[in-house]
């Protein structure tokens, strides 16, 4: 199932690239979460309909967006760590950014439930291993 999972992120990151939330819309969870304390924005989505409206006002904000994934690979059965580099041109301004992120995402049901942005690669491992031990402790 991991290697599914893996190709789900980069399919998710490719079409939104391509087409933004629209065309990512069948590839998200209905009950989908987002926590991004950190990024391009700091800034939550606790459903599908949150996600299409952080698209909307990144659309406002951005010339140009893309997340470019560098590395993506499973965490365990139901996450996935993608190191990506997000670019883009802000309106207006033309100020530029190119930032390196690392996301967490959660699959369930062959769909993206749940992304959390983290500075590193290791803080976001760290927390998949703490929730996996807290979800182990609680049984």
């Amino acid at each position: 199932m991991s290697r599914q999972n893996v190709d789900l992120i980069q399919i998710t990151y490719r079409r939104v690239n391509e087409g933004g939330f629209t065309a990512i819309a069948d590839l998200i969870h209905p009950d989908f979460e987002m926590d991004s304390p950190t990024g391009i924005e700091a800034s939550q989505a606790h459903d599908k309909a949150g996600l299409r409206e952080w698209f909307t006002k990144m659309d406002e904000v951005w010339e140009e967006l893309r997340f470019e994934p560098e590395e993506v690979a499973d965490v365990d059965a139901t996450r996935v760590v993608a190191v990506v580099r997000t670019k883009g041109r802000a309106k207006g301004s033309g100020m530029e950014i190119d930032q390196l992120f690392t996301h967490l995402w959660t699959i369930a049901g062959g769909k993206a439930i749940g992304l959390v942005t983290f500075d590193s690669r290791q803080q976001a491992i760290d927390a998949a291993r703490t929730s996996a031990t807290a979800v182990d402790e609680d049984r």
